[in-house]
């Protein structure tokens, strides 16, 4: 099993316009803010995975925090085997679910955060852990807050193993025995002093990440948006066969099934790569979208696994505002607004883009607003995108 130390998992950002806590740290392998090799993402992933496999080896619920540790949950699941039930928490608002747990989550641009209640409860009976996964853990003060909900809610919830795995701990001694004594075990691949780093980012000067001044393709006419054209939509086959791969883990589902479910409806990208190559190029970046990181990021792992790429990059778009610095050092070095393909009204942002032959971006947006989806084509285009971009709604 790999080690992992700081200089592996560890960048230190500055946040844009967020007083609760001014610095961000980035890991550049988890392919959230930075692009990174899928593989060498996973690697990362599966380690935290296997760890908790083997220290938990018994059946195990696993519940990853939105959003950027939506694809971290879903992996460390994998580990656990197909039939391991994986939900996230999401703060997207989805029609027919009932009861939602909420909470709140501390330091956070958007603090409010839920769980559906009901797929949660059906499957606590007959598992021996749940594990609740997020990238990094300073405080506690979230999860300690939201279990003190669970419990009252969900008695099922006793004599479970109740473990906060994550890639990063930053809890301080005092921090981690408060969970310890509130019955939850921590975990992570790296363990870090708790530091407050504002000082240490204050003298970063920072831009604002850029708002181009289009709102769609003007470039191109509708003819040209064909299939040879720059900017292609392909609409996703589970809209009609699989609907419920567009709520995902947000309502949860076994971790197995979701895979089946991703390969057997995406055979040009999951199972013959080789089409993707003359429309796409050599070199490409699979962009996921917010809350959806999980399913982009498998769907490189098969584009890279193939051996026709020259290279194949992954990370996703965010919510998260960054401020951008050409320091050296500095992790975020460009950034762009977009209007998000969730809700046209919210502001996302994606970071560090670079110039590839090709994009293929992969989203379950469930009501996509195609001019935000074609003004995040003309941002990649902007950015140097050569050859085309695609986007295929799971």
């Amino acid at each position: 099993m790999p080690d992992f130390e700081e200089k592996d998992l560890f960048r230190l950002a500055k946040r844009h316009h967020n007083t609760k806590r001014t610095y961000l740290l980035v890991d550049h392998l988890q392919g959230k803010h930075m692009p990174v090799s899928p593989a060498a993402c996973l690697t990362m992933l599966h380690t935290l995975g296997d760890k908790l496999r083997e220290k938990y080896p018994g059946p195990t619920l696993v519940v990853g925090f939105a959003e950027t540790a939506t694809a971290v949950g879903a992996a460390v699941a994998e580990c656990f085997g197909r039939d391991c039930f994986y939900i996230h928490t999401t703060r997207e608002d989805l029609e027919g679910v009932g009861e939602w747990i909420i909470f709140e989550e501390e330091h956070s641009h958007a603090t409010e955060q839920k769980m559906a209640a009901a797929p949660f409860e059906e499957n606590l009976s007959g598992v021996e852990n749940v594990i609740f996964v997020d990238d990094e853990i300073s405080t506690g003060k979230t999860l300690m807050n939201m279990m003190e909900k669970l419990r009252v809610r969900f008695p099922g919830l006793e004599g479970k193993k109740i473990v906060a795995a994550s890639v990063i701990n930053r809890l301080s001694d005092e921090n981690e025995g408060l969970m310890n004594s509130a019955g939850i075990i921590c975990e992570s691949l790296l363990r870090l002093e708790n530091i407050d780093y504002s000082e240490s980012v204050a003298p970063i000067e920072i831009d604002e990440p850029r708002e181009l001044e289009f709102t769609a393709l003007e470039d191109y006419e509708e003819r040209e948006r064909s299939r040879n054209g720059f900017f292609v939509y392909l609409d996703g086959i589970s809209r009609r066969k699989c609907p419920e791969m567009q709520r995902g883990f947000r309502t949860g589902m076994r971790i197995g099934d979701y895979l089946d479910k991703l390969f057997d409806f995406y055979p040009d990208y999951a199972i013959a790569p080789e089409y993707v190559k003359p429309t796409l190029g050599a070199d490409l970046l699979v962009l996921g979208t917010e809350e959806c990181m999980y399913a982009g990021l498998k769907i490189a792992e098969k584009l890279e696994n193939s051996g026709l790429f020259k290279k194949v990059s992954f990370h996703a778009t965010t919510r998260s505002p960054i401020g951008v610095s050409s320091e050296k050092g500095y992790p975020i070095t460009v950034g762009y607004k977009l209007p998000s393909l969730y809700d046209g009204g919210r502001t996302t942002f994606v970071y560090d883009l670079k110039k590839y032959d090709g994009v293929l971006i992969v989203t379950d947006a469930e009501e996509l607003d195609m001019k935000n989806a074609e003004y995040l084509a003309g941002v990649l285009k902007y950015a140097g995108v050569r050859k085309r971009v695609e986007m295929v709604v799971i």
